[in-house]
């Protein structure tokens, strides 16, 4: 199933608009349960999502490392932007039958990445959903009642965490011709029994974005976002020419006294995790910039850990705990000058 290839930039359609299932292209928030970033820190890291390129998004796997969806293709250019930098995509491994993608970043030596989420059991889970794309826009209302939201369409420049719980899981998922096992979510509205504290919902450009559970005090990626549910112009049911995209419902719109919550699926990452680690390629000891050589500016990062006694995982000091036994010493730069100079 692993299928190495280099990079080869083409300039692709964005996919997936008139399928009946919808494109998970930010997170849609209740008004009054946007949280406060700064001061709700029961998340994920900032820094484990990543925009990709211009039209979705992605998270961090190892220090060099992201996956996300492949639905969106590639593009001219192609980058990642992490915590306000971009790297540049240099390889890409797109799953032969899962709408997955595992791409290695030329430059990137990243301190936050998450390991996948293969515990028993996802349905009950409490999860925190993110990505960069659209948040709420307009209120949808009939009978003076408000039955959803427009999404802001406006850019996807801003990251955007919220919460949500999987409902169910569905295996071999179609979507487009690429099939897929997915785990399900509900937009509840707001003081529904249900909901969560910042309930959310995926929308524009938050494809490939992480569904996170925490393990032990420790935040997993469980899936990827990657479909949301359509509507459609009233009288127009089913019919692909009337679609409408670009919002979010929590209750019907012909009588919103009924709960009728839109459903949103992520890739199940557990049924690919063995697929995922074994593709992330190996990091050459001593390699601790990300691009592909040691030299001076790789002992730069090494001395500016020396001896330090506070590494541990996942990053083991950016990786210049070399053995790792939590601290960086001679035994390390012993290692460190073996791989000196070499690509």
């Amino acid at each position: 199933m692993k299928a190495a290839n280099s990079l080869v930039y083409v300039l692709v359609f964005t996919a997936f608009l008139i399928c009946p299932a919808g494109l998970a292209l930010g997170v849609v928030l209740h008004p009054g349960s946007e949280p406060n970033l700064v001061t709700w820190t029961d998340r994920p890291p900032d820094d484990v999502v990543g925009r990709w390129y211009y039209v979705a998004s992605c998270v961090a796997v190892s220090s060099n490392c992201v996956i996300t969806t492949r639905h969106q293709g590639l593009h001219a250019n192609l980058f990642v932007e992490i915590a306000g930098k971009q790297y540049p995509v240099s390889q890409v491994w797109d799953h032969n039958t899962a709408d997955l993608r595992v791409a290695k970043l030329y430059g990137a030596n990243l301190a936050n990445f998450v390991d996948i989420y293969t515990n028993i059991g996802e349905v009950g889970k409490n999860i925190v959903i993110s990505g960069y794309g659209d948040g709420r826009g307009e209120l949808l209302q009939q009978q003076g009642i408000t039955y959803g939201y427009q999404w802001d369409n406006t850019n996807n420049t801003t990251l955007r965490f919220g919460t949500n719980r999987v409902d169910r899981i569905s295996n071999n998922s179609n979507l487009d011709g690429i099939i897929s096992n997915v785990i399900i979510a509900d937009f509840d509205g707001l003081g529904d029994d249900i909901s969560t504290t910042y309930e959310g919902i995926t929308a524009a450009h938050d494809s490939g974005s992480g569904w996170f559970i925490k393990v032990a005090g420790i935040w997993e990626v469980a899936g990827l976002s990657r479909t949301v549910q359509v509507h459609y112009e009233a009288g127009h049911e089913d019919d692909p020419n009337y679609i409408i995209y670009e919002q979010s419902w929590f209750r019907d719109s012909n009588d919103p006294n009924i709960l009728s919550p839109d459903y949103f699926d992520a890739v199940r990452l557990k049924s690919y995790a063995d697929w995922i680690y074994q593709t992330i390629p190996p990091r050459m000891p001593g390699e601790l910039t990300g691009d592909e050589w040691v030299d001076f500016a790789d002992l730069a990062v090494f001395v500016s850990f020396w001896l330090d006694t506070d590494c541990h995982s996942p990053d083991w000091c950016l990786g210049a705990d070399f053995e790792p036994d939590g601290d960086v010493d001679f035994a390390d730069f012993a290692q460190f000058a073996c791989y000196w100079l070499q690509d």
